[in-house]
């Protein structure tokens, strides 16, 4: 009979559960399988996260983009600038909120409510002055006529964000990304 012809070893399906030697090649080469699983998982995650801070970001703005337009629906440099003031200064009431809330009880209060929201609020503050400060924060090109109109229709789709075209906006000038 021919190589690989022939019936099954009985006792192979016994030897399931047989334990393996941690350096023989079989395991080797499962655990290889399960490395490049949880790699790809966990890369795939990490683009659909950045996406969907940016899709928050984006709709903040787009809530608060008819309040600094002007007559004929036209974005200038100095309503986007108080756009970007407005976008930095977004989560001032959460943290007043927060504050009042651990205010209460005095003393008698150990720990803090709401802690790891106010850091994870502190830390965001922090990042995105210091973009506007250095780099550049990233903003939709809102000066582009073309651009605005896709972002005024945008509604707020995550897949839809790679469409918009952004641009680093910085405290002394505007550079395209």
């Amino acid at each position: 009979m021919a190589k690989g012809k022939h019936a099954m070893n009985k006792g192979a399906l016994k030897q399931a559960d047989k334990v393996l030697h941690p350096s023989s090649r079989k395991v080797l080469r499962i655990s290889k399988k399960i490395n490049h699983r949880s790699n790809v998982d966990t890369k795939g995650k990490v683009g659909l996260n950045r996406l969907a801070g940016l899709g928050e970001k984006l709709a903040w703005l787009r809530e608060a983009l008819p309040g600094v337009e002007g007559e004929e629906g036209q974005v200038d440099s100095g309503a986007l600038l108080t756009l970007v003031n407005g976008f930095l200064s977004r989560f001032d009431d959460e943290l007043e909120q927060i504050k009042i809330k651990n205010s209460i009880g005095g003393k008698n209060s150990k720990r803090k409510q709401h802690s790891a929201r106010e850091d994870a609020i502190n830390l965001a503050i922090k990042t995105e002055k210091s973009d506007f400060d250095g780099c550049g924060l990233e903003l939709p090109d809102l000066l582009e006529q073309e651009n605005l109109e896709y972002f005024r229709n945008w509604e707020g789709e995550v897949r839809y964000v790679q469409n918009i075209k952004l641009c680093r906006l910085r405290k002394i000038g505007r550079a395209h990304v």
